[in-house]
C-alpha cells in the first residue's frame, strides 16, 4: 500500500482527480424542503414521475449550483413558488437509489402553487394527519416539524420587521 501511495503522489494533481473519479462510483446529489404552511401544516406533493406517495418538493442539483439555490429553482420550476430556505435538517443517502439528499426547511415567501409537467398537486397537511408519505420523509416529518414552525414563525415575523422599518 506504501508503494501505491508513492505512485499516486507522484502524479499530477489533475491525474489523481481522473484516477479517484474513476475509482469511485458516481451518485447524484439531491435537495428537498420540509416546508410549512403559516398554520404549520406541512406542504408535500404528488409527483408525476416516480412513486405515488405525497413527498417533498425538491430535485437534484446542476453542475456548479448551491444547495439553496438548487432547492429555490426546483420549486419554482415545480410550484411556481418563490421560499425562503431555512436550517438545514438532515443529510441521507438516497431513497432506493444510489444519492445523497439534503433536507432543508422552507417557507413560501410569494406565489400560491399551482401544478406543472413535474407535479400534479401541491397540499398542505396537519402533521397529525399525513396522507401515505414516503417512510423516510414521515420520519424526517416526525423528528423535525416543532423546529420547522418555529423557524418559519421567526423567519417570517423578522421578514415584516424588515419590510417595516424600510
Amino acid at each position: 500500500m506504501r508503494a501505491l501511495a508513492v505512485v499516486f503522489n507522484a502524479l499530477p494533481v489533475r491525474w489523481q482527480r481522473r484516477v479517484i473519479d474513476r475509482a469511485h462510483p458516481r451518485f447524484l446529489v439531491g435537495v428537498v424542503g420540509f416546508g410549512v404552511n403559516e398554520r404549520g401544516e406541512v406542504l408535500l406533493a404528488r409527483h408525476r414521475f416516480g412513486s405515488p406517495r405525497w413527498r417533498f418538493l425538491g430535485g437534484i442539483l446542476t453542475k456548479r449550483e448551491s444547495l439553496d439555490d438548487a432547492l429555490k429553482r426546483e420549486i419554482h420550476e415545480e410550484t411556481g413558488m418563490t421560499i425562503e430556505v431555512g436550517p438545514l435538517l438532515e443529510a441521507n443517502t438516497g431513497f432506493r437509489w444510489s444519492r445523497v439528499e439534503v433536507v432543508y426547511a422552507y417557507r413560501v415567501v410569494s406565489g400560491v402553487a399551482a401544478p406543472s409537467g413535474e407535479v400534479a398537486e401541491v397540499t398542505a397537511f396537519p402533521a397529525d394527519a399525513l396522507p401515505d408519505v414516503r417512510a423516510d420523509q414521515r420520519g424526517v416529518i416526525e423528528r423535525h416539524h416543532a423546529a420547522v414552525v418555529r423557524w418559519a414563525i421567526r423567519a417570517a415575523a423578522d421578514s415584516r420587521e424588515r419590510r417595516g422599518s424600510a
